[in-house]
């Protein structure tokens, strides 16, 4: 038996055994398993939570043997009371569960806790994209100058290779073959995968290095995105850019709503399902299929529009456009 088993086993037997400092291990064992600094934090941030809340419902410190069905009951039900939407709730709870497996792989409780508890129903919105046409005029509009050629390389990389925003931050010059056309990409999870680029991904790519490198000849190596200061670009900034850049097309302008345009453009044209699985570095099929349904509701608009049977359409006559039921005799 190891000494970790050894102390396990000892806890296990001392329910006592203070919370705070199994999360610390947990968010350790989070990093081992190479999952996301984002993860990390978030879980964290949650798991904090559910200890502040045990604590002000017990009114003590909460310990091992008080991590049970009744009181992550309450929790939940004290993080729903405050209208929480249902995505952040299933989202807690998906935390807490991960936890409770956690202790139940080390033994140190019997079971999950968190299985009995209710999952809360997400109805999962369809996600927002931009029409093809205006976001083509946005882009060709930027000029070459600074920071607009820096704003237009990572516009068009989002929206010409699908990235997640940390995944774009992320981009070191090493990993970019515009030669090939063609970026390695670190995604969740710390998975590699190589994804195309558009040709005009490639072009404004390499306009932003050589604006880069005359703009901070002081930084030739150092983080890929640099600001108007010539610090590492943030999420904040980068979501402000693209805020900035494509708000007139839709109010709620984000890096990811470029990620859900390249995957319903991608559908739209012929591309098949598990390409665009594979090029957003989907882990499930099940998450792609969201941008089929959004791609079947305007083929569904468009015949509705169009087709002669259809509530929708005008009547029409194909030979000269006029309706048969309008015509007079010459």
């Amino acid at each position: 038996m190891s000494e970790v088993q050894a102390q396990d086993r000892q806890r296990a037997g001392s329910q006592a055994v203070g919370l705070e400092s199994l999360v610390g291990e947990y968010v350790a064992h989070l990093a081992a398993r190479r999952r996301s600094t984002n993860t990390q934090t978030a879980y964290e941030r949650d798991l904090a939570q559910a200890l502040q809340r045990l604590e002000q419902l017990l009114k003590r410190v909460p310990t091992l043997a008080d991590w049970r069905y009744e009181n992550l009951r309450d929790v939940m039900y004290s993080w729903a009371s405050e209208e929480l939407s249902a995505s952040s709730l299933q989202r807690k709870r998906a935390v807490l569960s991960d936890f409770s497996r956690y202790l139940r792989g080390r033994e140190l409780i019997d079971s999950n806790p968190v299985a009995l508890l209710d999952s809360p129903r997400v109805k999962r919105p369809l996600p927002h994209f931009f029409s093809e046409s205006p976001l083509a005029n946005v882009l060709d509009s930027l000029g070459s100058g600074w920071p607009e050629v820096r704003d237009r390389a990572l516009l068009e990389l989002l929206y010409g290779g699908g990235l997640r925003i940390s995944e774009a931050l992320d981009l070191t010059q090493d990993r970019l073959d515009l030669g090939r056309g063609t970026a390695r990409v670190i995604g969740k999870g710390k998975k590699e995968r190589v994804i195309p680029l558009s040709k005009a991904a490639v072009s404004a790519m390499s306009d932003y290095l050589t604006a880069r490198t005359t703009t901070f000849p002081a930084h030739p190596e150092g983080p890929l995105w640099l600001s108007d200061r010539g610090l590492p670009l943030t999420r904040f900034r980068a979501a402000k850019i693209i805020k900035f850049r494509l708000g007139g097309l839709m109010a709620e302008a984000s890096p990811h709503k470029l990620r859900h345009s390249y995957a319903t453009h991608l559908l739209a044209h012929g591309a098949e399902l598990s390409a665009v699985q594979e090029l957003l570095g989907h882990e499930s099929v099940r998450t792609t299929e969201r941008y089929t349904h959004v791609t079947t509701r305007r083929l569904r608009e468009a015949y509705t529009m169009a087709h002669p049977h259809a509530d929708g359409a005008k009547p029409h006559d194909a030979n000269g456009g006029e309706d048969p039921a309008q015509r007079t005799e010459p």
